[in-house]
């Protein structure tokens, strides 16, 4: 989980805020961007700028999951070393899963949607590259919503 917050930080940062403020970024990481819409068809990104829905998504990310991701860096390192989670964490951890499903739900589904342009092997790819932003959230939503051991902690 650590790698998959972390790693998100780097994406989030370098890759995704060019959807909003591509103008801000320096060339190397617009280069980097290019290169992953032409290498995958992600037309996401290539068009995101006449996306104004995909352009929302990604301002929810930067507001929302960003500090999120810090703090489940954070909580995840701390309830390592004492084997418990506040139930504030829990609850963030359920809210954005809940919310990241939500939004992953209309991203994949325009890779399969008429309005795409890319081949079948393309959307295969793309859904296979943004899938596991969907699965990961998803599991972790199902974690902290079933997980009793905060209460086991308390009883004892």
């Amino acid at each position: 989980m650590l790698g998959f917050f972390g790693s998100h930080i780097i994406f989030t940062l370098c890759l995704d805020g060019q959807a909003l403020m591509p103008d801000l970024y320096p060339q190397i990481l617009r280069d980097l961007a290019r290169y992953e819409v032409e290498t995958f068809h992600d037309t996401l990104m290539g068009t995101a700028a006449n996306l104004p829905w995909f352009r929302s998504m990604v301002c929810l990310e930067f507001i929302f999951q960003l500090p999120f991701f810090l703090a489940a860096i954070y909580y995840i390192g701390y309830a390592k070393a004492t084997n418990y989670y506040p139930d504030g964490f829990r609850s963030a951890c359920i809210g954005y899963g809940a919310h990241t499903c939500t939004t992953l739900v209309p991203i994949l589904n325009f890779f399969w949607s008429q309005d795409y342009d890319g081949t079948t092997q393309q959307s295969i790819a793309l859904t296979a590259l943004y899938l596991p932003y969907l699965l990961i959230p998803a599991w972790l939503l199902w974690t902290a919503a079933t997980d009793n051991s905060n209460e086991r902690l308390k009883s004892n």
